[in-house]
């Protein structure tokens, strides 16, 4: 029996768009659907309209920080469980320390491993992906990032 469940949603928000696009593809290249955002603002106005499986959320962003979306999202009880990862270049503080403890979120430094952030991904969601599956179409970023992002189709 195959296994035909969708693929893992991932939210990402980063406001570095380098940053931002190796996720994307890191997480695309593993078959994971992923989308992308700027800001803190934007990663709230994403999730009104798409359910993500998971967040992967910089903490220090413009407009809206990642403290404050985490905070955001876990007062709403349709994503009081789902995952959160945290990347930060900043030190572990009281802040971050107290977003934590809402649950459910876990903390990574910048710069991190990649094999490091995809085993914590696995480990938060528990949906390995199908070996052999297809890659999804990656989903449109939205906001004023949405320029910087590459949109094609990712076979």
């Amino acid at each position: 029996m195959s296994d035909t469940r969708r693929p893992t949603r991932i939210l990402v928000a980063e406001d570095d768009p380098a940053l931002r696009r190796l996720i994307d593809m890191l997480l695309t290249n593993q078959g994971h659907e992923v989308l992308t955002v700027c800001d803190g603002a934007d990663a709230l106005e994403a999730v009104g309209g798409w359910d993500p499986d998971a967040l992967i959320v910089d903490v220090m962003m413009p407009r809206l920080s990642g403290l404050s979306v985490c905070r955001e999202l876990r007062a709403q009880p349709r994503f009081a469980t789902v995952p959160i990862i945290l990347l930060t270049a900043r030190v572990f503080d009281e802040d971050i320390q107290e977003v934590m403890e809402l649950g459910g979120i876990d903390f990574m430094n910048k710069p991190f491993n990649p094999r490091q952030l995809m085993a914590v991904l696995e480990r938060v969601t528990a949906r390995p992906v199908p070996e052999g599956s297809p890659a999804p179409v990656g989903a449109s970023p939205v906001g004023p990032c949405a320029p910087s992002v590459d949109r094609s189709v990712r076979p």
